[in-house]
């Protein structure tokens, strides 16, 4: 059984639940325990630490020296290999266990992974565990939240269809379901009237069907495929953008066709005036074969006003059809099923899927049984909630996030991931990879101004450092066409120790020292 606590840190960082902190402590000197102790019982000093997390204090940097220090947590190998083990040890049983599924999903082959798998994969690392479920919702309050952003959305609109759908919304926000929504009904055994529920999820249904009708009588200016070219342009002509290594006219020239296509389809009064500006660019263009001539022609600015021009037209017309209406309809897509809208199945679809609590069922359950290989699933079982618990520790303990990579990879030795978030909005990822052919390679990022990004990568094999520069070109248009600005790639051969983490600095406000390419 898992607990839900709303204490800030839950209960993840004391010895007994955390098996790397006890480790640690079991392992350190009396001079070390000392040092962190000092004076006090260690129950005070986890407390303590719990209390100044948001600090990297002297504490929690001791401590943190243990843990990454330490013989046992050091020597523990990496998480897909232990994975590995225990299928294997469950596969020899005549009897699967249904811990196969949660555990074959974090060996899906790199080359298999999808883009909207990774992020999926590491929420559910058993590394978040906790404050999933401290921040967990409610569904019913979810729904009202939603609905009542759909109704300020629509406010003052004069359209028969949007009054008919915000009056739809109101007569569901007046529900006694709803009106007393909230999220102690996570925490507590509160049955929910399934009849209720029934009818809920009908309502939800109904206002989805007309919210689809009526976008279906939307104007092109208003499908997603112009929204997404609209923003691909105006990255792409962004001073930090129009770079040497970055531009690339024939990307800029695909945007420019796609909203065109779109713009030739609608019916808006503005339409013609947007057509005629789109054809002086092209004609402008094809006079253009470099970034200098297309500078030297204003065509970034021309484009500018095309964008201007477009987003005017865009704020006139019926908010029905605004990008947050989109966004709404797609929350309540997922609001609308009985299922879906019961508090406690929001609990139950976090235990089920997250591979710690996995695990800790998973351990409860052979414990109790009399399974053949229970003492050899059991130790790996432990090993891997070993693994987990010593990720969490360090995330606490370094004010960041640490994560193991989620996913099968032959070549892949070792790796892991440290994540960090400074107090000027710049991002910091450190990926350590230990490849069986090319060694230990370490890929340093940082993302600042919101979509620019440096990428430095250290590697002391030279064929790897080749491959890398040989595909620089590539990865800066996959970068830029999901609107990121690689401000600066670059191939290091590694420094004589080569920093863990890309913020071991932190209270020098993280100078990285980048040579910043315009």
């Amino acid at each position: 059984m898992i607990n839900i606590s709303t204490a800030k840190q839950l209960g993840i960082i004391l010895p007994n639940t955390n098996k790397a902190l006890a480790q640690v402590i079991n392992n350190a000197t009396p001079k070390e325990l000392e040092s962190l102790t000092q004076g006090k019982d260690l129950k005070s000093v986890m407390n303590d630490i719990l209390r100044q997390s948001g600090d990297l204090n002297s504490s929690n940097k001791e401590l943190l020296q243990l843990v990454k220090n330490n013989p046992t947590l050091k020597s523990l190998g990496d998480v897909t290999t232990t994975i590995k083990d225990l299928l294997n040890s469950i596969k020899s049983d005549t009897n699967p266990l249904p811990i196969e599924k949660t555990l074959k999903n974090f060996l899906t082959d790199i080359k298999d992974l999808k883009n909207n798998e990774l992020k999926q994969k590491l929420d559910n690392s058993g590394v978040f565990l906790e404050s999933k479920l401290k921040n967990a919702q409610n569904p019913q309050l979810e729904l009202k939240n939603t609905l009542t952003s759909l109704v300020k959305t629509l406010k003052g609109s004069s359209s028969a269809p949007d009054i008919a759908i915000s009056n739809q919304a109101k007569v569901l926000l007046s529900s006694d379901t709803l009106k007393s929504a909230s999220n102690s009904a996570l925490t507590q055994d509160i049955k929910s009237n399934p009849e209720t529920l029934k009818q809920l999820a009908s309502s939800v249904d109904t206002l989805i069907s007309k919210l689809n009708t009526s976008l279906k009588s939307a104007d092109t200016i208003h499908n997603p495929a112009l929204t997404k070219a609209l923003e691909k342009v105006e990255h792409q002509i962004e001073p930090k953008t129009l770079t040497p290594e970055n531009f690339k006219l024939s990307s800029l020239k695909e945007s420019l066709e796609q909203i065109s296509a779109q713009m030739s389809k609608s019916f808006t009064p503005e339409s013609k005036s947007i057509l005629d500006a789109l054809d002086k660019i092209f004609q402008t263009l094809k006079g253009v074969t470099s970034l200098d001539q297309l500078i030297a022609k204003n065509v970034p600015s021309d484009i500018t006003k095309l964008s201007e021009s477009i987003n005017a037209a865009l704020q006139k017309t019926d908010p029905l059809f605004s990008k947050d209406v989109t966004q709404i309809l797609n929350k309540l897509q997922t609001l609308n099923t009985p299922e879906r809208l019961n508090p406690q199945n929001n609990i139950k679809e976090i235990i089920s899927s997250d591979l710690k609590a996995v695990l800790m069922q998973a351990s409860d359950e052979i414990t109790k049984s009399n399974h053949p290989n229970q003492t050899e699933l059991l130790r790996h079982i432990d090993k891997l909630s070993l693994q987990i618990d010593n990720y969490q520790l360090i995330s606490h303990l370094s004010n960041g996030s640490s994560l193991y990579l989620p996913f099968s990879w032959d070549m892949l030795e070792d790796g892991n991931i440290d994540m960090k978030k400074d107090d000027e909005e710049k991002f910091y990822c450190d990926i350590y990879l230990k490849l069986q052919e090319y060694g230990e390679v370490n890929l340093k990022l940082t993302l600042y101004e919101k979509n620019q990004i440096n990428l430095h990568v250290y590697s002391s094999n030279e064929e790897f450092k080749e491959i890398i520069q040989e595909n620089i070109p590539m990865l800066r248009s996959a970068l830029i066409d999901i609107q990121i600005t690689p401000r600066e790639i670059r191939v290091f051969e590694p420094k004589k120790q080569a920093p863990t983490s890309p913020y071991e600095n932190q209270g020098e406000n993280i100078y990285m020292g980048f040579e910043v390419k315009g």
